[in-house]
């Protein structure tokens, strides 16, 4: 009986590393905190707990039709794996522009089906493991929409892990990071050309 019940043991603790592990490399869908989206909390936990954080660095705006770069890091002190998830939404909830990867062998794209939201994650090789305290980060742009332009917002995710092969001891963080929709003309008028063009209107 005892003997059985070892086996048991044994086998659920090498189940739960290998989700783990099988995760860690191709993290499901719909986990940026997004409207109607849960977050990584529900395996991970520790939620937005003091001492760590993911930040996105961005532009605050955006014209029609124009591509910038994104770059997304997690940080927290003693933890030496990582992972994020982000998705671009606009007013309305819904998805907005396109995602296009830059470092296809650390991050991945996936479309989910119904909800057409495109999410930008780590692969395998992108949750860096054994890097202490702060990731490595990673990179992509997006493509802005080219219809009149509206604030969108991108609801991100970072995990910062601590390597075991569980979730276990492991950290879940959350931010928004909003980028306001301007035409043309007016990001013109914000050029030092676009002052001198004004002195003769």
């Amino acid at each position: 009986m005892l003997r059985t019940l070892g086996i048991i043991i044994v086998l659920a603790v090498v189940g739960a590393a290998t989700i783990g592990f099988a995760r860690s490399g191709n993290p499901p869908d719909a986990r940026t905190g997004a409207p109607g989206e849960s977050t990584c909390a529900g395996c991970h936990g520790n939620l937005n707990v003091g001492g760590g954080s993911v930040t996105v660095t961005a532009p605050d705006s955006f014209t029609p039709g124009d591509t910038v770069d994104v770059f997304v890091q997690v940080e927290r002190a003693g933890q030496s794996r990582w992972g994020f998830e982000v998705t671009v939404l606009d007013g309305a909830d819904q998805p907005a522009g396109d995602i296009i990867l830059t470092e296809p062998a650390r991050t991945q794209l996936s479309v989910a089906g119904g909800t057409g939201r495109q999410y930008v994650k780590q692969t395998s090789l992108g949750t860096d493991p054994g890097t202490p305290n702060l990731s490595p980060g990673w990179g992509f742009r997006w493509a802005s929409p080219v219809s009149t332009p509206g604030a969108v917002s991108f609801y991100i995710v970072g995990i910062a892990a601590n390597g075991n092969g569980g979730t276990s001891g492991d950290y879940t963080y959350t931010d928004v990071h909003v980028m306001d929709g301007v035409s043309a003309s007016i990001e013109e008028d914000r050029t030092t050309w676009g002052k001198v063009k004004a002195l003769f209107r």
